[in-house]
């Protein structure tokens, strides 16, 4: 708790720099506040206790996925000091909106109570409808925050209506009165429950860019500003996870919702690999990408073990560090081949920049899944869980897909890799270098000693 206040009083101090045009002091202040709440969620002061009349409760499940997170901004917030440079308005504004939606991804991990979901997905979102329009000149972003807004607003009142009838059944929000009334109902829930649960699925679904409501991700991840883009794809999708399964373990999973979230996961893993076959943008490849990966995180929710969490943290921590390396690499190469976003700008990396290409390349191989780096350890957890849970089939297809995914991660290595007549001006500051690395140590480090969360 001391820590979520602590990240919504520094929100409205970034707010406050702004008003007074400190430009410079918003990312180090940023940063200090972030390792000052990581540093109270490790010392465990005034964390796991019950507040709100036990609707909030930090325990050590919640922690590692908010230390996760905070990391994670972190290493944004360092990528954002050279990313807002150039930028001289509003710059306080979009660090304080990732702050406050950061508070709302710590409710969606440790809340007890439908509400708290509720207001945590909201808290989390209307920021982030915001910062995709970040742009102000470019219709792209504008089409960005309007479609995310849309859409989001569209699955917003289906959860809302979901949680409406969940009340009606249990006439509680505690997930502690709803799990007693799913386990007394057994395998044959109320048609009016069962629809609820179905509802706050369709919402949480949304958020993790599942087939079919994924259409927003590849829009809103081309059109936001980069740094949003990153932030969307790292800390929303980890903290939406991490509230998915709760809700799940929680609640149990009756048959029909099992099955509906098997066929769900089927198509978002065919749908996100083999479309990303074909994407030319390495923005929209990598929001197919996150699509594909959605797929393979359904895995753990629908494996629905005890377990599962410490899979589900491992994959989106390990997922969103390379990410977020990928993601700046982006940007740095987008700079010197004149804003081209295209995969086919990646070409002459090795040649202008070795080590740079080396490191793009370990974070590719993560995300595609390939051993001695992390993204191998958690596919194999992914699998291993599903194989426990008696997924076999479906197993086997998302192997096949995995290999399908390995094709277009290698289409960005071969032009990283392959020489061009005009050798790329790649310049990158001490930061942002910084950040590279930091990632591909991380997923080579975490890919030899997986982190377990106890």
């Amino acid at each position: 708790m001391s820590a979520l206040i602590l990240t919504s009083v520094l929100g409205v101090l970034l707010l406050y720099l702004g008003v007074f045009g400190n430009k410079r002091l918003l990312a180090p202040v940023a940063v200090l506040g972030l390792l000052g709440a990581i540093a109270l969620m490790a010392s465990g002061w005034y964390m796991d206790v019950a507040f709100f009349a036990d609707m909030v409760r930090f325990d050590g499940t919640a922690t590692a996925f908010n230390m996760g997170l905070t990391g994670l901004t972190i290493l944004l917030f360092l990528f954002g000091v050279d990313y807002y440079a150039r930028m001289e308005r509003d710059v306080a504004e979009h660090y304080a909106l990732m702050v406050f939606s950061l508070v709302g991804a710590y409710l969606l991990t440790s809340y007890t109570n439908l509400l708290v979901l509720f207001l945590g997905i909201e808290v989390l979102s209307i920021p982030l409808y915001i910062l995709a329009g970040g742009k102000k000149t470019s219709y792209r972003s504008g089409e960005a925050s309007f479609k995310y807004f849309l859409l989001g607003s569209f699955a917003t009142a289906l959860f809302l209506m979901g949680i409406a009838l969940v009340y009606g059944v249990s006439a509680s929000f505690d997930l502690g009165r709803v799990q007693e009334v799913a386990e007394a109902q057994g395998s044959a829930p109320s048609p009016l429950f069962l629809m609820g649960l179905f509802f706050i699925a369709i919402g949480l679904s949304f958020k993790v860019a599942a087939v079919p409501f994924h259409f927003w991700s590849p829009d809103v991840y081309e059109g936001a500003p980069t740094l949003v883009t990153a932030f969307m794809a790292t800390v929303v999708k980890m903290a939406a996870f991490a509230g998915f399964f709760r809700l799940v373990h929680l609640t149990g999973l009756p048959p029909a919702l099992a099955n509906t979230l098997l066929a769900m996961t089927v198509l978002t893993l065919f749908v996100g690999n083999i479309v990303a076959l074909r994407q030319t943008n390495f923005k929209r490849l990598m929001a197919y990408s996150s699509v594909a990966h959605t797929g393979f995180l359904l895995l753990v929710v629908l494996g629905n073990a005890a377990s599962g969490i410490s899979t589900l943290f491992y994959y989106t921590l390990t997922y969103g560090l390379a990410t977020v390396g990928l993601f700046v690499v982006m940007v740095l190469v987008k700079r010197a081949a004149n804003g081209s976003e295209e995969v086919r700008s990646f070409r002459g990396l090795y040649q202008a920049k070795p080590w740079l290409a080396i490191t793009a390349l370990l974070l590719l191989l993560s995300l595609a899944g390939i051993p001695l780096t992390a993204g191998f350890v958690a596919k194999y957890q992914v699998f291993l869980l599903a194989l426990q849970a008696g997924f076999l089939k479906t197993t086997v297809f998302a192997v096949a897909m995995a290999l399908v995914g390995i094709y277009y991660y290698f289409v960005v290595v071969r032009e990283a890799f392959t020489a061009d007549e005009q050798p790329l001006d790649v310049q990158v500051t001490p930061l942002n270098g910084l950040v590279v690395v930091l990632c591909g140590i991380a997923v080579v480090a975490l890919g030899v000693w997986p982190v377990v969360l106890p």
